[in-house]
């Protein structure tokens, strides 16, 4: 039986372990923390269970829903309205694309004076040659849209929720589909609709949050048959006469045939560094998050929706805020997810301040019946295609393979991916070998 060491229990370790065992191979997952993972993981704020992390995934391509209904989780999309935050008042973000609008009745066309509306309004009638060489989302929806809806539509949410300007987005990454369906539909505002669905939701979770489908992934992989051991930190590699010893903390020691790394980028590379493999590891960005729960009745009427993205941030220094329970059917009331800048150290006085300002309901840390500050310091940002090959072959030469966000990209379809690519390797589809039980040594503790 060939046996399997999966270092880190994110989204992308856990279901390489779970695949792994489910095709004959004794599998042993490492974590160094006390739950499995990563972004993907809960936190109770006053009496409140919820998301810590990623709260819902993108519905596109059906790669998430596939794994959830056999997983046999339900799955709901969220409710409500999310909304651009301006400092006179707030407009319904649009329905469609990375904040492109599916149709001209969107009412986020609203944010638009008659002249700049006349001119979106045109794009339909542009021929589809205009902005098919285009390589930027800034340069696509600019040609064709026009520049207000840029600024006033599209830099609010790419901004709120990639941290990045339509300028740094290559449509090649963020949207591939967009040219080839203006090539078809002869229209953006027509491809994005196509794209978008009518009436279709662009992301949605499994009931009770996403951590539900952490949770279901650990229990298929020990009803699978494999090891789980949490609280153990991979701290060394050595070569083995028939793979790689993996050593932990308290003199343990596993012996694999086969290792996968699913860290992140730099304990991936401390890992490696100590085969002698010497990688670079890509630079990473932090997200800063605050969780709220109060107790107000006029929260119950959802003023600010199912949420906003702050498009004008002048004395407000959240850069967006989630009313988690509005957007959520199963949530308990009242929780507030506020997101802030990587340099930010929001406090709960300067919380409670952004909510009242981006809610417009007097509040006081009086009313807030929980609080919880966090950061997640080691977001990878993207490689090239080129440097991610470059990089799984130096790992593979040293017989190590390699699946994580910092290599497939941040978010559950491109980790389902990343783990689908693993199980086309030789060794994954070749009868088990017979190499002696897994064995670790030292303390069981």
């Amino acid at each position: 039986m060939t046996q399997v060491v999966v270092v880190g229990g994110g989204i992308a370790g856990l279901l390489t372990a779970v695949r792994l065992s489910e095709r004959g191979h004794s599998v042993t997952l490492l974590e160094a923390q006390p739950q499995l993972g990563g972004m993907i993981t809960s936190i109770t704020v006053g009496d409140a269970l919820v998301d810590a992390g990623a709260e819902a995934y993108a519905v596109r391509g059906g790669t998430v829903r596939a794994l959830c209904d056999e997983l046999g989780l339900a799955v709901a999309p969220p409710r409500g309205t999310s909304q651009l935050w301006w400092q006179h008042g707030s407009n319904p973000m649009a329905t469609g694309v990375l904040g492109i609008p599916s149709s001209l009745d969107d009412p986020a066309l609203g944010a638009l004076s008659s002249d700049e509306y006349q001119l979106a309004a045109a794009e339909p009638q542009l021929d589809r040659a205009v902005g098919a060489d285009s390589t930027t989302l800034a340069e696509l929806v600019r040609l064709r849209l026009g520049e207000a809806v840029l600024t006033k539509l599209v830099a609010p949410v790419t901004r709120g929720v990639y941290a990045l300007s339509p300028e740094q987005m290559p449509l090649a990454e963020f949207a591939p589909q967009l040219l080839p369906k203006i090539a078809q539909t002869g229209s953006l505002i027509a491809a994005v609709a196509q794209l978008r669905g009518p009436g279709s939701a662009a992301v949605e979770q499994p009931v009770g949050g996403m951590f539900r489908l952490i949770e279901a992934l650990r229990e298929r992989f020990i009803a699978a048959g494999g090891t789980l051991r949490t609280d153990t930190a991979a701290t060394r590699l050595e070569p083995g006469a028939s793979g790689i010893t993996v050593c932990a903390a308290d003199d343990l020691r596993f012996n694999a045939d086969q290792l996968v790394l699913a860290t992140a980028a730099q304990p991936a590379a401390w890992l490696l560094a100590t085969l002698g493999v010497e990688l670079t590891p890509p630079p990473v960005r932090t997200i800063r998050s605050v969780i709220l729960t109060a107790k107000k009745p006029e929260f119950a009427a959802h003023p600010i929706g199912s949420g906003a993205v702050v498009a004008e941030p002048d004395g407000v220094g959240a850069k967006a805020i989630t009313h988690y329970s509005a957007k959520w059917s199963w949530a308990p009331e009242h929780v507030f997810r506020m997101t802030y800048p990587p340099h930010a150290r929001p406090t709960l006085e300067g919380a409670v301040g952004d909510l009242a300002r981006l809610t417009g309901v007097p509040i006081t840390a009086a009313d807030i019946t929980g609080f919880a500050s966090l950061a997640w310091e080691s977001v990878p940002t993207r490689i090239s295609p080129a440097e991610r090959t470059a990089i799984r072959e130096q790992a593979s030469a040293a017989g190590v393979a390699l699946v994580g966000a910092w290599l497939d990209g941040n978010g559950i379809a491109p980790a389902i991916a990343g783990v689908a690519q693993l199980l086309e390797h030789d060794w994954v589809n070749s009868a088990p070998a017979s190499a002696g039980d897994m064995t670790h040594t030292g303390s069981d503790s």
